[in-house]
């Protein structure tokens, strides 16, 4: 679906024109004379069958165009209805009469007639083009996608407004029936989602991440807003903290088209919407009355016909006869626009670390419905994008992140792109009567969902289906248009009668279920007027915790009971990544997991998204949710956090449980070790994976780190065994807490090393050019990682090395002030910094370097070094800590010296010169690797030193042994 954007060099950035087309359900089974009903009739003569008719003639003129069109399920409902159908092939017969009757009234008169003949000709074409595709709009455009022209997106449902619903359980069905929607039509999965309205709230992104959704189009100020600020505007998306990817909207772009006062559509030459012969005939004359009359409304309401003879002119009431010709100054808007877009790109092409992206989003029908040009400025654009300039390039979002998967991660502000960037239009006065009685609905639903849960593949079908038809009420009655039309005020009465009817037919429908008596005739009779969504689930509004909580292991269960359990505790285990003690922490709890002989458990703490209770990779993982205050910090907060670990413990061992070992890791979990050794005789060990003396240079300058520091010694002093990962932390601990050496094992990290090397180099240098040498590192944006040393270095490294492009990934407080350092110096588009990245697009990242430089100047160990080393990639680190012990300088890396810029400039660049050298230094690294610290080997030691305890562990076997005779004894007996 995604084309590749390997850039020519005269590119100087992206433009993504994004079209969102939108119809509420304005379908009426049991009647044809319902004003609001035309919106479809003049959405279809106006802009989807146009555009259809603009991106067809681009395909067949061989012009590779590329634009994102968002279809809500509403709008594809209206489409591929056969009644809307038959209905809109008639309105076409009618749209043909009425344009033949005008090239007759008008004969003779040389100004309005050649337009009279051009509806007439246009209105033919129209209908050709509608029975051609069968009549079936979403199979045209459905085709258009396959062959790679267009990227079609999603919505919710209804296009209900998800920041002013009450329930995560109302916006996840929103979401949930728009994707099943879409996979109805188009036979795929969506990449992206237009969220109504562009409404985001905190939250949201946690639900679409959660349905496979990649990315979602945002207001301005929803980026620029962002929390930390982002680094580059609004000229790229921004990634949430849940992994998805929010496109900003472009306020320059969007002014240039939608302003009222400036805009495009409004030029004088452009056609006036506002004078149409439906309004213009008839007013004085009861013989042009009696001829328009059957072209308006049963009920002689007056409406658009679509025959429309009139520019714009000027500003006041005065209007000449259009001129066909003269619109085509389209043509020059569309050259005016993409100058525009180029100057943009190019001013900030130059500094940042990938091409600008310029998002456009538009509302679809202003293209031809309200700027009848409309339709011809996208194809010019198109065409002269193509053909005429090679500044800018037309992408979609999928495309963009095909090209960059990563961006940088922020907290995305809660906005949309009404009024005051809020949710000011869907409330205020005019509509907030609406929500309590929504909100009403969605928990009524929610509890007859979780009711009859069990019902989805069984029980009684009259009251599935009774269940699904109140699940599409309540969707259609929360859709945004309702609460917009009140604000607006132009048809208040018909979104105040919708909204009623709706929300009685949800009511009268619950009260059936809850009643038990089901009335099958009115049931049917909803389902023949309201019938969207044919695969809608009303399982969907299940309680989402539900999903999370359903599954709790059984202590006595095979498999658990019969062997030793081991239980870790660990304040983050993946996918909660904060440091490295996560991935530490699970790849030696997946390694003992591997090896059988023990039941390993990680009690841990709850992350949105994954589940309370799973077995991962062998390993028993509990997430527990902690709670706290808004203003609780991270300090206090682990204290709530180890209360709920000893509850959770200890209520596995009354229900009988067992709990044969204690592993701590880190002084966040010492409170809990503590009381679960005491309470349980169990040995504990506790691993050290960095101290706060260490991470501060040796000093405790407050009272927190002084607290951190006694929490520290208290581990270590209750511990059975002390776990520290290098000989380098081993002296720390022995010195700061005044331990006996021979309590204390030195167990390195480990990680997992793939029995066949990853082919990634080729597609992780997609993002780079071919002549870039990549200059990669990897880990926590923090003083003690030496960043700073690193982007110091830079220059020198450029002097001799003028490719070498610095890749900064990692989170953290430091970021802002590294990218300051790096502006100061110059660096320009030679250093990037990508933020958090995923697992995968690290692993790319890794494979594509050709040098991996770790600067730290404090590291108990370097858990990332490995991770190069299993990469084969040249290693430069810094000559302290752990990482001191894990290269042999000159033999399988280079050790610079810790803090010294000219040292580390000096390796960096001899590694890049000298790629031979550096390829057998990391081969010789690799088999390091492979010998010393693969997780599998780690594991190995780990559990010979457990077996140090096996003497307690075989008697409390034995004890539990015993006991159970007893209790067969006593059972016999009685």
């Amino acid at each position: 679906m995604y084309k590749s954007l390997r850039a020519k060099p005269e590119w100087k950035g992206y433009l993504a024109l994004i079209l969102h087309a939108h119809l509420p359900y304005i379908r009426h089974a049991d009647r044809d004379d319902v004003m609001e009903e035309r919106w479809f009739y003049e959405a279809m003569t106006e802009t989807y069958l146009p555009l259809l008719g603009v991106f067809e003639r681009l395909d067949s003129d061989g012009i590779d165009y590329r634009i994102t069109l968002s279809m809500t399920p509403t709008l594809l409902s209206l489409c591929a209805d056969p009644l809307m159908q038959g209905r809109y092939a008639v309105h076409l017969d009618r749209l043909i009469g009425l344009a033949d009757k005008e090239t007759e009234r008008l004969f003779g008169d040389e100004r309005l007639l050649p337009l009279a003949r051009m509806y007439a000709e246009r209105f033919r074409e129209l209908k050709t083009l509608y029975e051609v595709c069968g009549r079936n709009v979403i199979a045209a455009y459905q085709r258009l996608q396959d062959s790679g022209k267009l990227e079609i997106m999603t919505s919710a449902a209804t296009h209900g407004y998800l920041p002013l619903m009450r329930t995560e359980e109302a916006i996840r069905a929103q979401i949930r029936t728009g994707i099943r929607e879409y996979e109805r039509h188009f036979g795929r999965r969506p990449g992206g989602i237009w969220l109504p309205e562009c409404g985001y709230t905190p939250g949201i992104d946690r639900l679409l991440k959660m349905e496979g959704i990649r990315y979602f189009i945002a207001d301005s100020s929803a980026v620029e807003y962002a929390s930390p600020a982002p680094n580059r505007k609004l000229l790229a998306p921004l990634m949430t903290p849940y992994g998805v990817t929010a496109f900003p909207r472009d306020p320059e772009s969007s002014e240039q088209v939608w302003s009222a006062s400036n805009g495009y559509p409004g030029h004088y030459d452009y056609r006036e919407y506002y004078r149409d012969i439906g309004w213009d005939l008839g007013w004085n004359d009861a013989e042009e009355w009696d001829y328009i009359r059957p072209y308006v409304l049963p009920t002689h309401e007056r409406v658009n016909t679509g025959v429309k003879y009139y520019r714009i002119t000027g500003k006041g009431n005065h209007r000449e006869p259009y001129n066909p010709e003269w619109a085509r100054k389209a043509a020059e808007h569309a050259d005016h626009f993409l100058a525009c877009r180029g100057e943009q790109v190019k001013a900030w092409n130059g500094w940042l670390d990938r091409l600008p992206l310029v998002v456009s989003p538009y509302d679809a029908e202003l293209f031809g419905h309200w700027w009848y040009e409309g339709p011809l400025w996208i194809e010019m654009l198109c065409r002269k994008a193509y053909h005429d300039q090679h500044a800018v390039k037309l992408v979609t979002p999928g495309d963009y992140l095909q090209q960059y998967p990563v961006a940088d991660t922020g907290y995305v502000n809660e906005s949309s792109w009404g009024r005051s960037h809020s949710s000011e239009v869907w409330l205020q006065p005019a509509n907030d009567w609406l929500y309590r009685h929504l909100h009403e609905a969605e928990e009524r639903m929610i509890r007859l969902s979780l009711r009859h849960a069990g019902e989805r593949s069984g029980g009684c079908a009259l009251r599935r289906r009774a269940l699904n038809q109140a699940a599409r009420e309540l969707l259609l009655a929360q859709s945004s248009d309702w609460a917009f039309i009140m604000d607006s005020g132009t048809v208040t009465g018909y979104a105040v009668r919708r909204t009623k009817e709706f929300l009685s037919s949800f009511a009268l429908l619950c009260g059936m279920i809850e009643d038990g008596r089901i009335d099958e005739a009115a049931l049917a009779a909803l389902e023949h007027r309201h019938n969207l969504f044919p695969d809608i689930d009303y399982a969907d509004y299940a309680p989402a915790v539900e999903e999370s909580t359903a599954k709790r292991p059984d202590p006595l269960s095979p498999g658990i009971r019969d062997k030793p359990n081991v239980f870790m505790l660990a304040w983050e285990y993946p996918p909660k990544f904060v440091g490295g003690l996560s991935r530490a922490v699970a790849d030696l709890a997946e390694a003992l997991a591997a090896q059988g002989e023990a039941a390993i458990h990680v009690v841990t703490t709850a992350f949105e998204g994954a589940p309370a209770y799973e077995v991962r990779c062998g390993v028993h993982v509990h997430r527990l949710p902690v709670l706290g205050s808004g203003d609780t910090d991270f300090y206090h907060w682990t204290f709530e956090m180890n209360m709920a670990m000893v509850d959770y413990v200890v209520a596995w061992k009354e229900r009988g449980g067992r709990l044969d070992l204690l592993h701590a890791h880190d002084w966040m979990v010492v409170q809990a070790a503590r009381e679960l050794k005491l309470s349980y005789a169990v040995p504990l060990v506790a691993t050290i994976h960095a101290t706060e003396a260490g991470r501060n240079q040796g000093r405790l300058h407050s009272e927190l780190s002084r607290r951190i520091h006694g929490l520290e010694w208290k581990l270590t002093y209750e511990a059975s065994r002390v776990f520290v990962c290098s000989r380098h932390m081993k002296e720390e601990v022995v010195r700061l807490f005044e331990l006996p050496e021979d309590k204390i094992d030195i167990v390195p990290n480990g990680i997992r090393v793939p029995e066949q090397e990853e082919e990634l180099a080729a597609t992780g240098r997609e993002p780079f050019a071919a002549s870039d040498r990549i200059v990669l590192y990897v880990g926590r944006l923090v003083y003690e990682k030496g960043v700073q040393v690193l982007l110091a270095a830079m220059p020198s490294v450029l002097a001799r090395e003028p490719r070498a492009k610095l890749v900064v990934v990692g989170a953290g407080p430091m970021r802002e002030q590294l990218e300051r350092q790096a502006a100061e110096l110059g660096l320009g588009d030679r250093a990037s910094f990508w933020g958090f990245v995923e697992e995968e697009t690290k692993k790319r990242l890794y494979a594509t370097a050709d040098v991996c430089v770790f600067p730290s100047l404090y590291e108990p160990f370097g858990i990332v070094a490995l991770e190069a080393m299993a990469a084969r990639r040249p290693l430069v680190v810094s000559d302290t800590g752990g990482l001191a012990e894990l290269i042999e300088h000159g033999h399988d890396g280079y050790k610079a010296l810790a803090g010294h810029v000219e040292s580390l400039a000096w390796h960096v660049t001899e590694q890049l010169l000298d790629s031979a050298r550096g390829t057998e230094m990391a081969e010789r690294a690799y088999w390091k690797l492979k010998s010393e610290y693969a997780s599998g080997s780690i594991a190995e030691r780990v559990r010979e030193r457990y077996a140090a305890l096996a003497g307690w562990l075989s008697a409390k076997r034995q004890n539990d042994g015993n006991a159970d005779q007893e209790r067969m004894v006593i059972e016999t007996i009685h």
